[in-house]
């Protein structure tokens, strides 16, 4: 499977992440792993949402039917679909990584507050 990312909302965290190679090589190794592990596989990896579980962003800015992420190092999640495509059959794109608050804020979970 092809593996591709998102130019305008994956290629410059990506871009972040390359300026500071040694701080962030955790995160890069992981993303490549994942990259391969797609590249290497015809089904999807990591966790899948279910079609009505997807937020109304996803399916607005990238007019996609599926969505599934990767637990990253740090609490991120890396954010990508899977898509028909015309040469390879199937291509995944990753969308965007995203702390564990962004994740949670964009899906709609809130923390518990203490008492």
């Amino acid at each position: 499977m092809q593996v591709l990312a998102h130019p305008d909302d994956f290629v410059p965290t990506y871009t972040r992440l390359k300026a500071n190679e040694r701080k962030n090589k955790a995160m890069l190794e992981a993303i490549d792993n994942v990259k391969r592990q797609l590249e290497n596989s015809n089904l999807p990896l990591g966790a899948h949402h279910k079609r009505d579980t997807i937020p109304k962003y996803y399916i607005v800015r990238y007019d996609l039917q599926s969505l599934y992420h990767f637990d990253m190092p740090d609490a991120h999640r890396l954010m990508y679909t899977i898509r028909k495509s015309l040469s390879e059959g199937k291509e995944a794109l990753f969308l965007e990584l995203l702390s564990h608050d962004e994740y949670n804020k964009r899906f709609g979970y809130f923390k518990k507050k203490s008492h």
